[in-house]
């Protein structure tokens, strides 16, 4: 399958060849996590020869890439290197599901500032993509204000991400067909063209494929399928760390899934799909909270739904072991094609894992005799709610140390 970011970074724009790349690519790395590092100390860390680390370091200083501070000892010896680019930052904003969120972030990931605006105010919803656009605008005026140059720009959005130019497809916020999100924001924030100006591309990124990364990260692991209901459905497989796309934007999505046959039409004209059947729209409406959904929003419903689960109110237990049946069923689909070692369910799904994995379980095939009837382990999420945030950080600086002429200042 097509990794999620299929514009492999090409080094023809720089003085690192070929089988120098890696190399590069874990001097950079150490220094956006670590800062202004000597020569030695660079070998150290990344295990590279001090051959290596001189050779690479002369072209990337070449390149405008890197720059040499004032030596600490006086004598010479100890010249740190610094990224040129060290003051630039990553802009992020996401269609989360409760609300428009906006971050700005040092290179590193470290968060300096968050803005954002609820979906539900006074009662009323608000359109997304405008409240996008309103801290989206704010984040890159902070950004000016501090002199922070903008390194990246990404915009993180539930559904999918296809096409080129990128469109989401089958969002919650925007709608099942195809949306210009990046189009529109070009149009509602003058900030997203001087970035643009400047030699970078606004990217579109899919929730649930930033979110595995940012699992992955979390838990030490490679390989993953990940899941998530808070919003509409999202879902995302890593494998060998890399987020897979597929040909068409669309591996590994389950909200479109068409697991009951005779089931409701969708928006997307199938009938049965899963986002029809387990997302947290339906199943708030089935258990008697849509208007507080609508009016309060999507955390406060939600933390409603899952109390009223645990004081055993029948209609939201209900809605609530329906959604979960359809969820279980979409994974025995899935699971024998994908053959992940770790199931990961996070935001609500995450607290009521136990309905899941019944589920999941009820229905499984005998594999060598019973010794595989546990694979794969299905577990809660441990990444966090700002999961997406944090994984769509971790794309953009691998994008940049993986075409060092994006970080000369």
């Amino acid at each position: 399958m097509t990794p999620f970011d299929s514009s492999s970074p090409a080094f023809d724009r720089t003085p690192i060849d070929g089988a120098r790349v890696q190399h590069s690519i874990a001097l950079l790395d150490h220094l956006v996590a670590h800062g202004p590092t000597t020569r030695s100390e660079l070998a150290s860390a990344t295990g590279l020869g001090r051959s290596a680390i001189t050779g690479i370091a002369a072209r990337l200083i070449d390149a405008g890439v890197l720059v040499e501070q004032a030596d600490a000892s006086g004598d010479g010896r100890a010249v740190p290197l610094a990224l040129s680019a060290a003051d630039h930052v990553l802009v992020t904003a996401w269609l989360a599901p409760h609300a428009a969120i906006a971050t700005v972030a040092a290179l590193s990931g470290e968060e300096a500032a968050r803005f954002a605006d609820p979906f539900a105010r006074d009662g009323e919803a608000a359109a997304p993509v405008d409240l996008l656009a309103t801290v989206l605008t704010r984040a890159l005026a902070h950004a000016g204000r501090a002199g922070h140059p903008v390194a990246d720009l990404t915009v993180v959005v539930d559904g999918q991400v296809a096409g080129r130019p990128a469109v989401a497809v089958g969002s919650e916020r925007l709608g099942a067909e195809p949306f210009d999100l990046l189009g529109e924001l070009r149009k509602l924030v003058p900030g997203v063209a001087e970035v643009e100006r400047g030699g970078r591309t606004a990217r579109l990124v899919p929730a649930g494929q930033a979110a595995a990364l940012a699992e992955c990260e979390a838990r030490g692991e490679a390989d993953l399928f990940s899941l998530d209901g808070d919003g509409g459905i999202d879902s995302a497989v890593v494998d060998d760390g890399v987020a897979r796309a597929g040909a068409h934007g669309l591996a590994a999505s389950l909200a479109h899934l068409p697991i009951e046959p005779n089931g409701p039409r969708c928006a997307c004209g199938q009938r049965g799909c899963l986002a029809n059947l387990a997302s947290a729209r339906h199943v708030l409406e089935h258990a008697g909270l849509g208007d507080l959904d609508a009016q309060a929003g999507r955390t406060r419903a939600l933390d409603e739904l899952v109390r009223r689960i645990d004081a055993g109110d029948d209609r939201a237990r209900w809605a609530w072991l329906d959604a979960a049946h359809a969820i279980g069923r979409a994974l025995q689909v899935v699971v024998p094609v994908l053959d992940p070692p770790v199931i990961v369910v996070g935001g609500y799904w995450g607290d009521l894992l136990d309905e899941i994995d019944t589920s999941f379980r009820s229905n499984r095939p005998t594999i060598a005799s019973g010794a595989l009837t546990r694979v794969p382990r299905i577990e809660q999420a441990v990444a966090g709610p700002d999961a997406a945030l944090v994984g769509a950080r971790r794309l953009a600086r691998d994008r940049l140390i993986a075409d060092p002429v994006l970080l000369a200042g």
